[in-house]
Parts: structure tokens; sequence; C-alpha cells
């Protein structure tokens, strides 16, 4: 899943320091996060199979695992209003759609925090909170 978002990460990279008028807030520090994440992206990929009898140690791997991953991402997010801060901004269609990016974007990572969880995994599995 980490994977097929880099990509719109990538533009969203583009849009906002261009409708921002500014350049890029810690445009190094976004060179990394994008580069752990698409590391750290190969080694939580149990997240999803809490619920099928994985032993302990293995659960509480991948439960901080996924909890690093939202470090890199925290990281994006910060650079990207940041970035906005102050700027001269146009909100044009591309800037209107990554700002609302960002948001959702974040409220996704908030719930996925939630989900990196153990414990809350196996009450939230199987619900529509997961697929939200």
């Amino acid at each position: 899943v980490y994977i097929m978002i880099l990509p719109a990460l990538g533009v969203v990279n583009e849009i906002i320091p261009t409708f921002s008028r500014k350049p890029l807030f810690g445009y190094q520090a976004m060179v990394y996060a994008i580069a752990a994440i698409a590391f750290l992206s190969f080694i939580v990929w149990a997240h999803h199979m809490f619920t099928v009898g994985m032993p302990l140690g293995g659960e509480i791997y991948f439960m901080f695992a996924t909890m690093l991953i939202s470090i890199p991402t925290g990281v994006k997010v910060f650079n990207w209003v940041s970035t906005m801060w102050r700027g001269s901004l146009t909100f044009e269609a591309p800037m209107l759609w990554a700002v609302a990016f960002v948001i959702l974007f974040t409220i996704g990572g908030f719930s996925g925090l939630m989900l990196a969880i153990v414990v809350a995994d196996f009450q939230y599995h199987d619900t529509y909170y997961v697929v939200a």
C-alpha cells in the first residue's frame, strides 16, 4: 500500500511549492522521508494479518515497524505545511487537490496509527473503520 502512494507524494511535493511560490521546506528531509517510507514499506507487510494467529514476537515487531513508518510520514506533512506557511498561495485546482490530499492523508494516518496497535486491530478488524 505504501509503495503505491509514493507517486502521489511526489506529485504533492511538486504542486505545493509551485502554488506557494516558495521552495519546498526541508527538501533533504523530504528525500530521506520518501526513501524511509519506501524501505519501511517492505518490512510492514504483515500488519494486515494481526488476526491470523501470528506469534506474539511477530505481532510486536510488525506493530512497532508500522508505527515507525509514521515518523517519515509526519516529516512529509510538516514540510508541506511549512512550505505553505506564509507563502503566496494561489488556490487553483491543483493546489486545492493537494491541500485536500494533505488533510485526508493526515486523518488517514491517525486512523492507521490506531490500527497499528495489535489489541485495537483485533477490535477493528473486518469493520468499516479499516476501510475508511
